[in-house]
């Protein structure tokens, strides 16, 4: 099993993984009781609201799991005055990538610009953890209605970053890629509020391997830990 460890700003609150319905049903409420949600204009409205909320998440969170996403988390707070939000997600994949780390974020970076286009930059960083292919761009989505503030399929720009790394050979027995990937819907916050963060995110960034099977009998691949700082 490949440990992932990293610290994350205090303002991120973690969102659990492989939820079933009625765990994302009290997850929706708690954030909605905390008013980090949009909530209907009348209780039977709210409720039909909160439950599309408690499936799409239920839907969001299961596939995250099944995609090797070990860590997500996002934020709501203000940001000079302004509401900002922002959604981070650490993944572990199988990939391989020959013999050399150094060479596939090289390839990675390759790759991954000539597919996004104009309007994508990046570069490949020595990190703590190993050489990291790093990315930022612009993507846009579309905001499903239960998440939308006035009830509407939107589409919303957002400002991305990504690093690839390479999962050190010596860590485990087989090639594996971790993911770090980002986004904001308030781009012009990026540069002053998190793109430092996510430098932070990276630098704290460490791998452990453990090649025991998990208890049972059952083969993890990967797992996270994130511990909070403040400032």
């Amino acid at each position: 099993m490949i440990r992932v460890d990293f610290s994350v700003p205090a303002e991120f609150e973690e969102v659990p993984l492989g939820m079933d319905f009625e765990a994302a049903w009290a997850e929706v409420n708690t954030r909605s009781a905390h008013g980090y949600m949009a909530a209907g204009t009348d209780k039977e409205t709210d409720q039909q609201s909160l439950t599309e909320m408690a499936r799409t998440l239920q839907r969001i969170s299961r596939f995250l799991d099944e995609v090797g996403v070990v860590y997500a988390a996002n934020c709501l707070h203000s940001f000079e005055g302004e509401v900002s939000l922002g959604s981070l997600t650490v993944a572990v994949v199988d990939y391989s990538y020959g013999g050399d780390a150094a060479t596939a974020a090289r390839g990675t970076l390759r790759g991954v610009l000539e597919s996004r286009g104009e309007g994508w930059t990046g570069s490949v960083i020595d990190a703590p953890c190993g050489q990291a292919a790093v990315f930022t761009g612009g993507q846009s989505y579309v905001l499903p209605p239960a998440f939308s503030p006035n009830g509407e399929e939107i589409e919303v720009l957002t400002a991305q970053f990504h690093a690839m790394i390479p999962v050190p050979l010596e860590v485990g027995d087989e090639q594996r890629m971790c993911l770090v990937a980002f986004s904001t819907p308030q781009v012009t916050h990026w540069e002053k509020c998190y793109a430092p963060l996510m430098a932070n995110v990276l630098r704290s960034l460490r791998f452990t391997g453990n090649r025991q099977e998990a208890r049972g009998g059952a083969q993890t691949t990967a797992a996270a830990s994130a511990s909070r700082t403040e400032g």
